[in-house]
């Protein structure tokens, strides 16, 4: 099979959601939050949801997830703060946190390069978004395959 066959395979074959890496995903919009969290649950992520930056870095600290998908414009504590609090966190610092939203442009690029570990611009098709997901927790996480998606 070659690697763009396999590549395909990852996003296209739906996992087993009972044992895939677990995504804190973080948006206030309902609407989004929860057609967001049902794509990746279909390709085989556990995925736990949060409408503020306050109750994502709650659900860091209780669940340690293997990725956090976080928007910018959060009520209560807004993406850029709550960045700031997880990497001054030395128990969440570690976990890959990845700007998730339509508001990043020229500027705010830049600054989410240096405070988040990637960044995802919405809207996002439902492969590109796997495709990104699986990319950032083999990069973050090297040596560890998610396998989400993957069938032989």
């Amino acid at each position: 099979m070659s690697s763009s066959e396999r590549a395909e395979q990852l996003v296209t074959q739906p996992g087993n959601a009972q044992d895939g890496p677990l995504i804190v995903l973080a948006e206030d919009d309902e609407a989004s939050r929860r057609g967001y969290g049902l794509i990746l649950r279909h390709f085989g992520f556990r995925v736990v949801d949060a409408d503020s930056g306050e109750d994502a870095i709650e659900l860091m600290r209780v669940h340690r997830p293997d990725l956090v998908l976080m928007d910018i414009g959060l009520p209560v504590i807004d993406g850029w703060q709550a960045s700031r609090i997880i990497k001054a966190d030395s128990t969440l610092s570690s976990i890959p946190l990845v700007a998730f939203s339509g508001r990043i442009d020229g500027i705010a690029d830049l600054r989410a390069r240096s405070s988040f570990d990637g960044f995802i611009r919405k809207p996002v098709s439902p492969a590109e978004l796997v495709r990104r997901v699986n990319a950032y927790l083999a990069f973050c996480r090297p040596g560890r395959d998610s396998g989400v998606g993957v069938r032989e």
